[in-house]
């Protein structure tokens, strides 16, 4: 055998690693030394060289038999699950999925006998040693998850308040509750720090128990799995606060994708490392394979079976759980619970010229501050809360209507409006049932016969819609651009009853209101005890007194409307110039030397030129012009109470039949619409004398500004002279200097309540 049938037969053997090639390797390098040359081999020694080769051989052929059966050994897994012979059946659609059905528990326990670590930054927390750049990598990843969840966290809980901790909104649509469900069964699928975690300290108790080499302790496993936990657990809380405030289906799930990318920084920081864009260092951690070997034994399988059991418990559990707290905090949103079923609402100074009243044959003149005042949450209309106009002196409902409707079944009740969402034009709008706008069969009336409107939104919160969006209103045609406000009558705190009250359950209503100290009232205390008697800056000997309430049940003893106090003055007769600009008449003057029909002994006397149709003059008096041509006010004049009362957005001084008292004056039923304090028809308005200037901040008439109304309503434009004045004719300031005020408060005077 020549050295060149050595080589090639070495060279036919498994590969420059095996122990075949090593031996002959060896051989090789032994017959090339020189005193094995061909010139000196003799046939002795060539004879000795073949048995040397043949103990070589035996040699290779032990070692590759030892190779053999460590290579079988350590695929043992495989080979037993392969089939053999006949057995064998080529199947491309058999998944492996089918290959676990198709074994017994104990083949498919052999597969997970060796747990390769996940590909994770927190990985390196137990692979690599504990003060190494691959730590530092795995810290920094875990510390970034952790601030992009807290703050997450933080952001979402900073939006509940003290009676709605999770911050949730007052009502979303059907889609989006059904997104909301999904979204949290979503996230919670998607999750994977929980369950790997718990699969960690799972093989590490498996090692513990059963193998030979502790490779990995349970010091380095069990911190990084809670780290895991933790992790994911902030994921879950943070996700069922995003989802449970989100208002549409888009933004729910735009939620879960940008928290579970939060979530999986560490595995994105394990990607790059992995392919060397952080260093040489980093990318030799994270290309390493790193395996936990388990024995294959009863009690390590014992221990696995019950590690994946309780991971399916939690998943079951969080997913359970979050679904529960979701189900109870949608039927609280649903019964009411979050929103704000006592309102308080300004709809602004706006008027309309011809609205039309069913019942009435003429337009009347609306001002839509005269149904200012509270609206309660009373049932729902197209699936969301409607609200209903309130009494202007409590709050409660009108003391002749039931549910809306009058009790009796007459006309002469006080019919509320109400609040309601229209699907039609998918808009909050402000409705009277009594209200049209429009009279005849050619004009169409608007959608849901809205007077206000807002603008297009699927917002169950009008508080929030108030305040961020100008609405609509009606006055023949569309305003745009208009500002209403909106505010809630309930409190959180005594911050909200502005520190002059506490923040108080109340039974009855089953809200927290604001009880007022003795010093103050309103809905947020926001108002000082009023003053108790008032002067007029004309004449400080004429006083108006606070209207007394000795049986008020809410603690301020006074009559109000619209929240306000009524002053009056008892037994006046004759024209209250006092309360007027012009001066004193002459004793021989009567009413500006103009004569009326007098019905009271049938008389007729002839009526001297109108001042009123003449445009220069201002200052003429038709008030007491057009409203003493009748028997009913000249009685009247003999003897009546002089009334200072406001009505949503002015002050209105009117002239009442005497024994006006607050036991006379009905408060729960008095409106400024439907009691005519101002409807611009004329023969309606024969009782307002005086009005301010618009006030909405202040408690009492001192310091507000007020006006005479002149050819003030529709009986000045008629015939030839037809003048288009405002709504409220003339205004003639009764002070000469704008902002100075006509009525001051008497602080020396003795209490009268």
């Amino acid at each position: 055998m020549t050295t060149s049938d050595v080589s090639t037969s070495t060279e036919e053997t498994d590969g420059p690693t095996s122990p075949v090639r090593l031996v002959a390797s060896l051989a090789h390098e032994s017959m090339d030394e020189p005193q094995y040359s061909q010139r000196q081999i003799s046939l002795n020694d060539f004879n000795a060289l073949v048995q040397q080769t043949k103990a070589m051989q035996e040699r290779i052929d032990t070692l590759e038999q030892q190779q053999r059966q460590s290579s079988m050994f350590e695929d043992e897994e495989k080979d037993a699950l392969i089939p053999q012979g006949d057995d064998i059946k080529l199947d491309t659609n058999h998944s492996s999925a089918d290959d676990d059905e198709d074994l017994d528990e104990s083949a498919i326990e052999e597969r997970y006998d060796k747990y390769e670590m996940p590909e994770s930054a927190y990985t390196l927390l137990i692979t690599e040693d504990v003060v190494s750049i691959p730590v530092f990598a795995g810290v920094a990843s875990a510390v970034l998850s952790l601030m992009c969840l807290v703050l997450a966290f933080r952001n979402e809980r900073d939006s509940g308040t003290s009676d709605n901790l999770l911050g949730m909104p007052v009502g979303v649509q059907k889609e989006v509750k059904i997104a909301q469900y999904l979204g949290v069964i979503i996230g919670v699928l998607m999750e994977e720090e929980i369950p790997q975690g718990l699969e960690l300290i799972g093989k590490g108790v498996e090692q513990d128990i059963c193998a030979k080499r502790i490779r990995f302790p349970m010091k380095r496993i069990v911190p990084a799995s809670l780290l895991r936990l933790a992790i994911g657990y902030l994921f879950l809380c943070s996700l069922f606060l995003t989802v449970v405030q989100e208002t549409t289906v888009i933004n729910v799930f735009f939620d879960v994708l940008a928290l579970q990318f939060v979530e999986n920084v560490d595995d994105v920081v394990y990607g790059l490392c992995k392919r060397g864009f952080f260093g040489r260092v980093l990318r030799i951690a994270t290309n390493n394979t790193h395996i936990i070997r388990c024995s294959s034994s009863n009690q390590g399988r014992a221990v696995r079976r019950w590690s994946k059991r309780l991971i399916r418990f939690v998943y079951f559990a969080n997913i359970l759980t979050l679904l529960a707290v979701l189900a109870y905090l949608s039927e609280r949103q649903r019964m009411g619970q979050y929103r704000c079923e006592s309102v308080s609402v300004n709809f602004g100074g706006a008027m309309w010229e011809d609205a039309h009243v069913l019942g009435e044959d003429k337009p009347r003149l609306l001002i839509y501050s005269h149904f200012n005042g509270f609206y309660v949450e009373d049932g729902s209309h197209d699936r969301r809360p409607r609200y209903v106009e309130m009494n202007k002196e409590d709050g409660d409902k009108f003391a002749g209507t039931t549910d809306g409707v009058c009790a009796d079944g007459s006309k002469t009740c006080t019919v509320p409006a109400e609040i309601i969402y229209c699907e039609k034009i998918e808009s909050w709008v402000l409705r009277h049932g009594k209200i049209r706008t429009s009279n005849n069969t050619d004009t169409p009336e608007n959608e849901c016969s809205w007077l206000l409107r807002s603008p297009e939104t699927d917002s169950y919160d009008i508080i929030e819609l108030a305040e961020e969006r100008e609405w609509f209103v009606w006055r023949g045609l569309i305003e745009t651009n208009y500002r209403v406000s909106i505010e809630c009558n309930e409190c959180n705190d005594n911050a909200d009853c502005n520190y002059n009250g506490k923040c108080a359950h109340d039974s009855e209503s089953d809200s927290d209101i604001c009880v007022c100290d003795e010093n103050h009232f309103g809905v947020a205390c926001q108002f000082q005890q009023p003053c108790e008697v008032i002067r007029s800056e004309k004449d400080s000997t004429t006083t108006l007194t606070l209207l007394a309430d000795p049986n008020d049940e809410e603690g301020t003893k006074f009559v109000e409307s619209y929240g306000r106090p009524v002053y009056v003055i008892d037994n006046m007769s004759g024209k209250p110039f006092s309360l007027m600009r012009l001066t004193y008449p002459d004793d021989d003057d009567q009413y500006f030397d103009i004569q009326y029909s007098n019905t009271n002994d049938g008389a007729k006397n002839t009526v001297g030129e109108h001042k009123h149709y003449h445009p220069e003059f201002f200052a003429d008096d038709d008030f007491f012009e057009v409203n003493n041509q009748t028997e009913a006010f000249q009685d009247l004049m003999k003897n009546y109470t002089f009334v200072l009362r406001y009505t949503g957005n002015r002050w209105y001084g009117q002239i009442e039949a005497p024994g006006f008292s607050g036991a006379s004056f009905k408060e729960e039923e008095y409106h400024g619409f439907w009691n005519n304090a101002f409807s611009g028809i004329g023969d309606e308005d024969n009782r307002t004398l005086i009005i301010s200037a618009p006030t909405a901040d202040l408690v009492s008439p001192v310091g507000v500004d007020f006006y005479e109304m002149r050819r003030r309503n529709l009986d000045f434009e008629t015939d030839i002279h037809d003048y288009d004045y405002s709504p409220y004719g003339v205004l003639i300031l009764l002070v000469e200097y704008e902002g100075s005020g006509f009525f001051h408060c008497n602080k020396n005077d003795p209490a009268t309540l």
